[in-house]
């Protein structure tokens, strides 16, 4: 008698079927409310020993009777707005020593990850396997999902084990002893400050002001009980404790989404900032100490040129009206207030009231002599300062000076004036004066200068590992 082939593919099939549906379902010993979620990583909070142990098909965290510890809940999916909440509720349950409830599992605030929530738990007389129930309400142990373990899906638990002294070899702690206290690894912090650099030179001088409201990361978090990225407070710093040495720490800085922010170069030889990086990584041998950042940004002078200076608005300023003739005290003064300004043949020009003739030496100035272009610039960046275009306490990257004032853009000008009056080609002093007149030049076109005070800044999700 043949058999029936229909008959044995079709058993086939529902057999297949039976498999996959197997498969798809929790194990053996798994609640039916068994979530999405999964425990991804276990710190002890003060050295406490924590070690991930594979049994099998099934994983359980290992860790100390009585210790206080760090949880990480990843793929947290299947809550009421599937992992976007910023804080769920937990509970750790334990048959032994009773329910710790509730706990409030936080994203990070910064930083976000969908799905990915953080909490701690300290351990009383708890003991034996504790599983974890997330996206519960209060104390309720009938709300929420069991989380599952990070290897085939299966329950996840939180383990008491009795450990070695150097955190290794744990087996079931069923006694609930804690085992073997292990040696404390010894332990840094670590401070990130930023300052307003409004001079552009890395160094946070005397009358510098620290910033609130800029965010710094540090990789590895290891251990730290504080955010992986923290916002700096009215102090302009932000502080990580509790870090494992020796050992490696990268400290990141926020980039402003403005692109008028710039990192300040790094003074310290060698530096630890490269090129306007804002990494800085610790010695091999761990550190505990402070990181200062500076950063500056820059803003539109708001210099007017020689034209301007020579046309009808200019002489509306300088004379009181379109059609003045004369100029006033107040820009003789501006003009006499650097006695060496030089004319084409290198002679000290002598100033009078004659409009007119102040408009005919600016825009005769040429650079056959640099002291007589230089001395051009000079006076209408002199002028931009004294009639609020310019604010004269800026700081003027080009020649790293501040544009009016003692040891100033203008008075090492006007220095380099008195010095030499006819810096024509093949003059050494030439270059200098070149240098300066191109820097004035600059700031008269509106060129960008560094802010006596910080400009606004926002930032994206800052990324706390480069």
């Amino acid at each position: 008698m043949k058999p029936n082939r229909s008959k044995c593919l079709w058993t086939a099939c529902i057999a297949a079927m039976a498999i996959c549906m197997t498969m798809s379902v929790a194990g053996a010993g798994d609640p039916a409310n068994l979530g999405d979620a999964y425990i991804s990583n276990v710190t002890g909070v003060n050295g406490e020993c924590v070690q991930s142990t594979i049994d099998g098909m099934t994983q359980k965290w290992d860790i100390q009777a009585g210790g206080t510890y760090t949880v990480t809940l990843s793929n947290v999916t299947d809550c009421a707005n599937q992992g976007s909440d910023p804080s769920i509720q937990v509970i750790v349950k334990n048959s032994g020593g009773g329910n710790i409830c509730p706990l409030t599992a936080n994203q990070d605030v910064l930083n976000p990850v969908v799905g990915q929530y953080t909490f701690q738990v300290t351990l009383t007389t708890q003991c034996k396997t504790l599983p974890i129930l997330y996206c519960t309400t209060g104390c309720d142990t009938n709300t929420g999902l069991f989380a599952r373990d990070a290897l085939a899906g299966h329950e996840g638990h939180l383990r008491t084990s009795t450990f070695d002294a150097d955190c290794t070899n744990p087996v079931a702690d069923d006694a609930c002893n804690g085992g073997a206290t292990p040696t404390p690894l010894p332990k840094a912090s670590i401070t990130a400050c930023k300052f307003y650099d409004k001079n552009a030179n890395g160094i946070k001088d005397v009358g510098e002001d620290y910033l609130a409201g800029w965010p710094f990361g540090i990789c590895p978090l290891d251990g730290a009980p504080e955010q992986q990225t923290q916002v700096t407070g009215s102090s302009g710093c932000v502080t990580w404790t509790n870090l494992t040495i020796p050992g490696d720490y990268t400290v990141t800085e926020a980039n402003a989404n403005e692109t008028n922010w710039f990192h300040s170069p790094d003074p310290l030889p060698p530096p630890l900032i490269v090129n306007g990086s804002s990494t800085i990584v610790f010695p091999t041998v761990g550190e505990t100490g402070t990181r200062t950042f500076g950063n500056y940004c820059t803003l539109p002078s708001g210099g007017l040129t020689l034209g301007f200076w020579s046309n009808k608005n200019g002489q509306k300023i300088l004379t009181g009206s379109t059609t003045g003739a004369n100029l006033t005290s107040t820009a003789l003064a501006v003009l006499n207030s650097c006695t060496s300004m030089r004319n084409a043949n290198g002679t000290v020009h002598t100033w009078t009231n004659s409009y007119s003739a102040f408009r005919t030496w600016l825009l005769g100035a040429t650079a056959t002599n640099m002291a007589y272009m230089l001395s051009a610039q000079l006076a209408a960046l002199k002028l931009d300062v004294n009639y609020g275009y310019v604010d004269g306490n800026a700081f003027d990257l080009c020649s790293s000076m501040p544009v009016s004032g003692l040891n100033s853009l203008t008075s090492t000008a006007c220095d380099q004036l008195t010095m030499d009056g006819n810096t024509v080609s093949g003059n050494p002093t030439r270059v200098a004066q070149e240098m300066l007149k191109n820097c004035i030049d600059a700031i008269n076109n509106n060129g960008a200068v560094v802010p006596v005070l910080p400009c606004p800044h926002t930032f994206p999700s800052p990324t706390p590992c480069p």
